[in-house]
């Protein structure tokens, strides 16, 4: 047999190289269905991952949009809130003023009647009107704290700031460019000093030792007003203090407070409704609806994915099949080394040219060739 097919002439060759196109047309079909294999295989993940993408994204947006419409009523809630609440204060505010002023009627009158005995008394003794502040007691009639305090600032802005003043603006401008700038600033600053001291004195024996009996008089009506007004700031201590607002007429207030804090609590109570009926139903909903627009594309990839493996399980048992009736057929007589394509063409093509008449020629003159 193998005798009978070493001289065999070109048709035999043509016979091998047909059925090893097939098998290699069958290799290469079943490479064109994995490499469609792998591709639709990373389809299917996109779009599983799509479509879980937009499960996610659709039930955040409504989600978003339910918490929004809630928190806006809440938000709207507060804002009156707040509104009633301001306006409650300022009623509050203006009917306490009122108290106050009411409680304090009488201290309010007695002081305005004392600053008016005060003048009248000024007037008629001929004090002059400015011995009746508090600027001029604080420097000559000196008692209460405040005074002292005001009394020492006097004193270190007169006989420390304003000679420190003069003597550099002085020094700078009146006596720049003279010799004996310091004797003349240190002159200038002792004249002032002494003047200032000058006119305290006069208003000592001027104005206090001559009125003394009536700048004291004064300092007890100033006594009396200043203690009338700690009794006024401890009355309006009191009443601020004072937490019961029922005397002030709010109710309208209180009422509205109280029915948009229960609006509010109906609101909040709807929204963790609607949330829980969200989480438990909705969502999956949503994701029934998103699934039942999509998975109908995804089952059709995943059915042709199914199809391509059944074909290239047919394909891969169609090959294996063929190069083992090749292998049979040709490679026991052949060997393994001419069971290809080209070298069945380069076979072929010593024949066709006449180089050889058989297979065995072929082979031979092949083989000598040294290809």
């Amino acid at each position: 047999m193998q005798d009978s097919v070493f001289n065999e002439n070109v048709d035999y060759l043509y016979q091998v190289q047909t059925d090893l196109e097939a098998v290699e047309q069958l290799k290469k079909e079943l490479a064109e269905y994995k490499n469609q294999e792998k591709n639709l295989k990373k389809a299917i993940t996109s779009e599983e991952k799509s479509i879980q993408d937009e499960i996610a994204q659709t039930i955040r947006k409504r989600k978003s949009e339910i918490e929004k419409t809630y928190d806006d009523q809440i938000d709207a809630n507060k804002s009156k809130s707040r509104s009633v609440r301001t306006k409650r204060d300022k009623a509050k505010s203006k009917r306490v003023d009122e108290r106050v002023s009411y409680e304090t009627a009488e201290l309010t009158e007695e002081n305005r009647q004392l600053q008016v005995e005060m003048k009248t008394l000024f007037k008629a003794q001929h004090v002059p009107t400015f011995c009746m502040g508090e600027f001029f007691y604080s420097l000559f009639m000196t008692k209460r704290i405040l005074e002292i305090v005001t009394l020492v600032v006097t004193l270190i802005v007169v006989y420390i700031g304003v000679p420190t003043l003069l003597y550099v603006l002085s020094a700078h401008v009146l006596f720049k460019d003279n010799a004996n700038q310091t004797f003349l600033c240190a002159m200038l600053v002792s004249v002032v000093l002494f003047i200032i001291s000058f006119i305290y004195v006069l208003m000592m024996n001027k104005v206090k030792l001559q009125h003394y009996e009536t700048l004291t008089e004064g300092r007890n009506l100033k006594d009396q007003i200043a203690a009338n007004k700690r009794q006024m700031k401890a009355i309006r201590n009191k009443i601020n203090k004072d937490k019961d607002d029922s005397q002030y007429g709010l109710d309208k207030y209180d009422t509205k407070l109280e029915e948009l804090d229960e609006e509010l609590n109906q609101i909040s109570q709807e929204k963790q409704d609607a949330m829980t009926v969200f989480e438990s139903e909705t969502k999956q909903i949503l994701t029934n609806e998103v699934n039942d627009r999509r998975l109908g594309k995804l089952e059709q990839m995943k059915a042709s994915i199914e199809e391509m493996e059944e074909r290239m399980t047919v394909l891969d048992e169609d090959i294996q099949n063929s190069s083992l009736a090749i292998a049979n057929n040709y490679g026991a007589i052949l060997g393994k080394e001419f069971c290809t394509p080209s070298k069945v063409a380069d076979l072929i093509s010593l024949m066709e040219d006449g180089t050889a008449d058989t297979v065995s020629e072929a082979i031979a003159a092949y083989k000598g060739a040294g290809r």
